[in-house]
């Protein structure tokens, strides 16, 4: 059995931007946990941040989409149902976690780090699939 090239590089490909994506996100939870927004409305803020980041490298990058209005509204809404959900699946995850006593920001770390497996077979089977 061998492995398809392109889809190695296109793993890896998001999961650069996955990283990239991470930082925003765990960087943006600390900051505005450290600012005093409550655990949920933090997370939230912050997976939308790490979202932004991630729609857009994965949009222009890993999936290679054309920059044309037709693809960029076709892929954008699907991106925002999975996120969606993604969203709601991490944030009770995360608040399970901190019920627990583990800590905050460790916390995110592990759940955000579990997620972008799921999320690379939503996005490559439906969100960015071609046409």
């Amino acid at each position: 059995m061998t492995l398809n090239l392109k889809l190695v590089k296109q793993f890896a490909q998001y999961i650069t931007v996955g990283l990239c994506a991470l930082g925003v996100d765990v960087g943006t939870f600390t900051l505005v946990r450290h600012l005093g927004l409550d655990l949920v409305s933090a997370n939230v803020l912050a997976r939308f941040a790490g979202a932004v980041t991630a729609y857009s490298g994965n949009f222009l990058w890993t999936f290679s989409q054309s920059r044309a209005s037709t693809d960029w509204l076709r892929t954008s809404w699907r991106y925002a149902a999975v996120w969606v959900g993604a969203t709601t699946l991490s944030t009770l995850l995360l608040s399970a976690l901190t019920h627990l006593g583990l800590p905050e920001t460790p916390s995110k770390l592990g759940v955000e780090m579990v997620m972008p497996f799921l999320n690379f077979l939503v996005a490559r089977l439906w969100v960015f699939k071609a046409k």
